[in-house]
């Protein structure tokens, strides 16, 4: 399907999402113009279960073409961030998109955020997916939720389920581990890279656990903090509702579906 597109890659996200943060956060790190991607917040709601549903922006060209605000009409996965290219191609997924971008767009001044060290360059990745493969799917609250009312898992508050909490609790552990040998002011080394971007958004969203974080996981508490002091960080951070994660979930719907369950 051909739809009226922009002359300038936009990038479909919405500010609650942690995964559209890895993108922005990796946008304002590195310097990216923001003329260079323009961003397109979707629209936000909750299914029958009370989890997030993320939908087409009313009034954007795209969803006028695409006739529906329904997500997947425009994603089959039903996911944000969604890179759009002029011509209308899409990618998905943070970690092409990140590549994608740093390969193609020329960014004047700043500095890379893989260092050029291979070993820290891999140390840094290896951080990346652990956060974004080992961690948030099973932490993810769509996935508590539906397990609770589907699978007959046990029912609690999904923000400190205790198999989100086992989840974080395990992979933060080994990140810290990790740490121990690669980490300066931030994960690896001195400077900010792309595993700063990953585990910032990761880090906001386990706040909202009973886990105390700052006790378990020193190293990464400092991590964290060191970032929090760098303007760009606060101010993606702000923009995304505040340092803890806002709402994630429709606690009434919630509810009312574990009870039917």
């Amino acid at each position: 399907m051909k739809t009226k597109q922009s002359d300038q890659l936009r990038l479909f996200y919405h500010p609650s999402s942690s995964a559209s943060m890895r993108v922005i956060l990796y946008l304002r790190c590195r310097g990216v113009p923001r003329e260079a991607v323009e961003l397109v917040s979707t629209g936000i709601g909750t299914d029958h279960r009370g989890i997030v549903v993320f939908t087409m922006p009313e009034g954007d060209p795209v969803t006028e073409v695409l006739g529906t605000t329904d997500l997947t009409a425009f994603n089959p996965e039903g996911r944000v961030p969604i890179l759009l290219f002029p011509d209308g191609r899409k990618l998905t997924q943070t970690g092409p998109i990140i590549e994608y971008l740093e390969a193609t767009l020329n960014i004047p001044g700043g500095q890379s955020l893989l260092p050029e060290d291979p070993w820290a360059t891999a140390e840094a990745k290896r951080i990346m997916w652990i956060v974004a493969a080992d961690t948030q799917p099973y932490q993810n609250i769509p996935f508590i939720i539906q397990a609770m009312g589907e699978w007959g898992m046990v029912k609690a508050e999904p923000t400190k389920h205790p198999l989100r909490e086992h989840y974080i609790r395990r992979e933060f552990g080994a990140i810290e581990l990790l740490l121990q040998s690669c980490a300066g002011r931030f994960a690896v080394g001195d400077n900010i890279t792309l595993a700063d971007c990953f585990l910032v958004p990761q880090i906001r969203n386990a706040l909202l656990t009973d886990i105390d974080l700052d006790r378990e996981f020193p190293i990464l508490w400092s991590v964290w903090e060191n970032m929090l002091a760098v303007p760009e960080v606060m101010l993606v951070l702000e923009e995304a509702g505040g340092v803890v994660q806002p709402a994630v979930f429709n606690p009434e719907k919630f509810q009312t579906y574990t009870k039917e369950k």
